[in-house]
């Protein structure tokens, strides 16, 4: 009967030993895999960009996509004996459509305005259509936008 009682105390005592191993292990193998599934800080973005360059006339845009559909970059325009301007984008794409305030400088002077670009095969082509200005700033004043097919901008490197 001692023998059996020795044998029993050595297996739990056996048992418990590899139990607790077993429990460090799998808080171990937690930890790994939280490190792993941890969410990334930064926004994902993707960067695309757009020239228009025929005769004398050229509008180059690059946008910066974030995951949210949010756009920001650059957008210029240098058309034959019209006024350069270039300046910043920042707006949103939502199906095809970009809708974007354009900040840029012209002639030394700083000015703001809706821009709007639909998203076709080629590429973006600018839409066109009534405004108004209010608070220095030039807004749409219906979405009756005309697309201006002459200018297409088609997806190029970036600069």
């Amino acid at each position: 009967m001692k023998n059996y009682i020795h044998i029993l105390l050595l297996i739990s005592i056996f048992l418990s030993g590899c139990k607790s191993e077993v429990s460090e292990k799998v808080e171990e193998a937690s930890v790994e895999k939280q490190e792993v599934a941890a969410p990334q800080t930064e926004s994902i973005q993707k960067i695309e960009c757009y020239t228009y360059l025929e005769n004398r006339d050229t509008i180059y845009m690059a946008l910066r996509i974030k995951d949210d559909s949010i756009v920001e970059g650059d957008l210029a325009y240098s058309l034959y004996e019209k006024d350069q301007n270039k300046g910043s984008i920042r707006g949103r794409i939502s199906n095809d459509s970009l809708f974007a305030s354009y900040q840029f400088t012209s002639e030394g002077k700083s000015s703001e305005r809706e821009v709007f670009f639909l998203k076709s095969s080629d590429g973006f082509v600018e839409g066109f259509t009534d405004t108004e200005e209010s608070n220095g700033k030039t807004n749409f004043s219906n979405t009756n936008f005309k697309l201006n097919d002459r200018f297409i901008l088609k997806r190029t490197d970036c600069r």
